[in-house]
C-alpha cells in the first residue's frame, strides 16, 4: 500500500507538543494513516533527536533514522511559548486542530495555561490526549515517567523476569514507550468517533504506568496473595514443561508451546519418546508440580533438545503442528524473511549512501493506503510553510525569529 490510495484519517488535523517516544508516535500513527500533523518543538528541540548517539546510529540533521521512526510526514516547527507572539501562534494551530496531544507535566501545562480545562474551554470540540508517567492523581503523578522507570520497574517484569542471583536485563529503548502509544492512540480514535456523535471534545489521558499494568494484567491478578503471591522463577520448575524455552547444539534457544497440557500430553509424549508423561504423576500441571516430576521431565528434555540444532527441532515440531520458533536476535529481524515478504520493514534512503531497513507502523488496510517513510528533518523545517498557512507573511516570521518566538 501506499500514499497513493485514500488515507483513512484524510482531514484530521493534530498539533503535538511531545517529546521522545510515546505521545509522539501517536502523532506518527496518525499522520501516517493520513492526518495532517504539526509538532511543535521546544527552541532546543525534541531530545530524540540525539539518542543516536546513545543508540550508535547516525543522527544528523537531515539524517537521523531514529527521530525518523516517530516523525517521519509531520510537519516540524518550533515556538517559544514563553513568548506572547509564540503563544499566539500555537493558538492559532490550535484553532484548526481536531486532536492536541502532549506528554509536558500537568504543572507546566498550566503554568502555560494549556492545561485541559483551559483549553476545553476555549476549543469545546478539541480532544485532548495527555500522556503522563505515572496517572493524574497520587503521590507520584508530578514525577518525571520514563519509559524504564514507569514502565518496567514499577510494574513488576524487571523483578520477576529473571532467574534469582542475575543481573535485571535491560529492555530495548523505548520498548515500553511503543507499546503505551497504542493504548494512548485507541483512545484518540475512540474520542474522535464519539465526537462525531455527540460534538463534544475530551480529554484521553493514560500513563506508561498505566499501561505496564496492562501489559502485565495476567501476571498482576496471578500472583496476588490470596492465589499465592511471589512466584520465583525456576528454569527446572516452569509451570508447564512444553511452554518452555531449550537450548539447542547449535547455541541457539528454541521455544515450544502447546495450546493445552493436558490435551496434548499423549501427542507430546510420542513427539519426545517420554512415555512417563501418561503416568499419574505427570498428569496435570498441579500434578507435576506437586510430586517434583516437574524436575525429571524438564532434565530429560533439556538433555533432548541438545541432541538436534534449534532449525531441525523446529523443522520437526512444526511438521507435527507444535507452535514453536527459534529465539532470533534483534539484528536477525531487519533480513527476516517473513517481515520483508509482508512489508513490516521498507527501505529508506537517507542520503549520502544511508539506507536503512526501516520498521512501518504495523496495520494494514486492504483498502486504504499508508504514508510511505520519509526522513525527518532539521528543526523548525517546516516553520515557514505552516505559519505562512497560517496567515502570517514572510515579513512576520522574520519579525518573530527576530523576537526569538519561533525557530
Amino acid at each position: 500500500m501506499s500514499d497513493k490510495m485514500q488515507l483513512p484519517l484524510e482531514g484530521i488535523k493534530a498539533v503535538e507538543l511531545a517529546t521522545v517516544v510515546a505521545a509522539p508516535t501517536v502523532g506518527r500513527m496518525l499522520c501516517a494513516y493520513g492526518a495532517e500533523v504539526i509538532k511543535v518543538e521546544s527552541t532546543r528541540g525534541d531530545e530524540l533527536r540525539g539518542v543516536g548517539d546513545f543508540e550508535r546510529v547516525i543522527c544528523e540533521d537531515e539524517r537521523n533514522p531514529l527521530f525518523t521512526i516517530q516523525n517521519s510526514g509531520k510537519k516540524l516547527t518550533s515556538i517559544n511559548l514563553k513568548n506572547p507572539d509564540g503563544k499566539a501562534a500555537f493558538f492559532k494551530m490550535l484553532d484548526e486542530a481536531d486532536v492536541f496531544i502532549t506528554n509536558v507535566r500537568a504543572a507546566a501545562l498550566g503554568r502555560l495555561g494549556l492545561d485541559y480545562e483551559t483549553l476545553h474551554e476555549r476549543y469545546p470540540g478539541l480532544v485532548y490526549a495527555h500522556l503522563s508517567g505515572f496517572g493524574p492523581k497520587g503521590p507520584d503523578a508530578a514525577n518525571p515517567g520514563f519509559d524504564s522507570t514507569a514502565f518496567w520497574l514499577r510494574s513488576g517484569p524487571m523483578a520477576d523476569w529473571q532467574v534469582p542471583g542475575s543481573f535485571p536485563f535491560v529492555p530495548t529503548y523505548a520498548f515500553g514507550d511503543m507499546s503505551t502509544s497504542s493504548v494512548l492512540l485507541s483512545g484518540v480514535l475512540m474520542a474522535l468517533l464519539a465526537r462525531e456523535r455527540t460534538g463534544k471534545g475530551t480529554l484521553v489521558n493514560t500513563s506508561l504506568f498505566a499501561s505496564g499494568i496492562w501489559c502485565n494484567s495476567i501476571a498482576v491478578v496471578s500472583h496476588q496473595p490470596q492465589f499465592g503471591g511471589e512466584r520465583p522463577l525456576d528454569p527446572m520448575r516452569p509451570a508447564d514443561p512444553f511452554s518452555q524455552t531449550y537450548l539447542c547444539s547449535d547455541g541457539r534457544w528454541i521455544g515450544v508451546y502447546d495450546n493445552d497440557y493436558r490435551r496434548e500430553i499423549p501427542k507430546f509424549a510420542e513427539l519426545f519418546n517420554l512415555p512417563e508423561l501418561l503416568e499419574p504423576r505427570c498428569a496435570s500441571l498441579e500434578a507435576l508440580a506437586d510430586t517434583g516430576a516437574i524436575v525429571e521431565i524438564e532434565e530429560k528434555l533439556n538433555t533432548l533438545f541438545l541432541t538436534k540444532t534449534s532449525w531441525e527441532w523446529r523443522e520437526y515440531l512444526l511438521a507435527n503442528s507444535v507452535s514453536c520458533e527459534v529465539m532470533r536476535t534483534i539484528r536477525d529481524v531487519s533480513s527476516d524473511e517473513q517481515a520483508l515478504a509482508n512489508g513490516y520493514l521498507v527501505d529508506v534512503d537517507f542520503g549520502g549512501g544511508l539506507d536503512v531497513k526501516m520498521p512501518r507502523p504495523p496495520v494494514h488496510f486492504s483498502e486504504y493506503g499508508i504514508r510511505e517513510y520519509s526522513p525527518a528533518g532539521r528543526l523548525g523545517r517546516d516553520t515557514d510553510e505552516v505559519f505562512k498557512r497560517l496567515g502570517y507573511s514572510e515579513r512576520e516570521i522574520e519579525e518573530l525569529r527576530k523576537k526569538d518566538a519561533i525557530v
